[in-house]
């Protein structure tokens, strides 16, 4: 009954998420907006990009398009070596469920249940056995600095708190690629600091492919990477240390 998945071992200087000449655009009353205009970039393993810029200019859109979300007008969204577009929207789910992971600004969590049994959740659809759900739930709250909080219910704890649970039921997948947008848009100073040096410590430590879409300044000198977008182009892409991926 499951879809097979693709292969998805990169070669050493791959791009891990592509877009190559996106364009998508969406009716707004009798008017065709046009929000992506053929945009292409391409993302490497190991880093934080940012994609910065006006509410508006795009930024949720194409990180829709790369994590699947949603299909482009035109062009096609490449992630792990695989077109997207032309997977099933059986294979795309799997796609999904087994190699990414999302964090977004309203944390998504489950009023019923404890931040362990929320991390749990996703990883018993992918089929893990309870013992290693158990294992990887407590590993990746302890990662976030929640182990002491496991038990704890969303209306318990902190707006910071929620979103690091957030983050840890992303990473307990172990996902070459997580998908972050408006991160800590929600959060005060402390808890956003917090919460980008999470998602900065799963790109270096584990190798993961971390894009975050945010118009928050405090983001920029934290990313390996930050793309200035505006009205659906890419403007200007630089990186901190301005090494090229080899």
């Amino acid at each position: 009954m499951n879809a097979r998945l693709p292969d998805t071992a990169m070669a050493p200087g791959q791009p891990s998420l592509q877009a190559v000449r996106l364009s998508k655009s969406f009716l707004s009353g009798h008017v065709r907006v046009q929000v992506l205009q053929g945009l292409s970039i391409a993302l490497y393993p190991g880093e934080l990009s940012l994609i910065s810029g006006p509410s508006g200019c795009g930024k949720s859109t194409l990180l829709s398009l790369l994590s699947g979300l949603q299909s482009p007008d035109e062009g096609q969204a490449m992630a792990l070596g695989e077109d997207l577009g032309r997977m099933s929207a059986r294979a795309l789910e799997h796609f999904r469920l087994r190699h990414t992971g999302f964090v977004f600004q309203g944390f998504n969590l489950f009023p019923a249940l404890t931040a362990l049994e929320q991390v749990q959740l996703p990883l018993g659809y992918m089929g893990f056995k309870r013992a290693e759900t158990l294992r990887r739930a407590q590993r990746a709250l302890d990662e976030v600095g929640l182990t002491q909080r496991s038990a704890m219910r969303p209306a318990e704890l902190s707006g910071g708190e929620r979103q690091r649970v957030a983050i840890a039921r992303a990473m307990a997948k172990e996902p070459q690629l997580l998908f972050a947008d408006e991160p800590t848009s929600a959060l005060d100073a402390e808890s956003g600091q917090r919460v980008i040096d999470i998602l900065h410590r799963a790109a270096r430590a584990h190798g993961t492919t971390v894009l975050c879409v945010s118009h928050d300044p405090r983001l920029v000198r934290h990313a390996d990477r930050v793309l200035g977008m505006e009205d659906g182009v890419i403007r200007n892409d630089w990186r901190q240390n301005q090494v090229t991926p080899e």
